[in-house]
């Protein structure tokens, strides 16, 4: 009998040291889990802050292309000149001056008749 309990003894020990090494690989891997996790949480962090620059930065192309959008619209008020030849070209502000002196050529010519 007391070979019996010896030997579960020896099972029992022989056991035990199975589980300390079973609980310390899990030691182990739970704890390169929490540093895996820890890492993903800093770079969603990370980004999660590029992100809202980029937020941003759409935000504030979003808004000049409004105003863009607003000034290019014409206004019946600001705009009682306008022509279809001004969108072409036609009649640019650097030509003025010729066609104020064919005018003023035009309304000598007039009174002189």
């Amino acid at each position: 009998m007391s070979r019996d309990v010896d030997h579960i003894i020896k099972e029992v020990l022989k056991s035990n040291k199975e589980i300390y090494n079973m609980d310390k690989d899990l030691s182990k891997d739970i704890a390169n889990l929490q540093k895996s996790v820890k890492n993903i949480e800093n770079k969603l962090k990370s980004m999660d802050e590029t992100l809202e620059k980029l937020l941003d930065i759409l935000n504030t192309i979003t808004v000049f292309i409004e105003e863009a959008d607003e000034n290019d619209e014409p206004d019946s008020e600001d705009n009682e000149d306008w022509t279809p030849y001004d969108e072409r070209g036609i009649l640019d502000n650097d030509n003025d001056d010729e066609y104020q002196d064919d005018e003023d050529e035009w309304n000598n010519h007039e009174d002189e008749s």
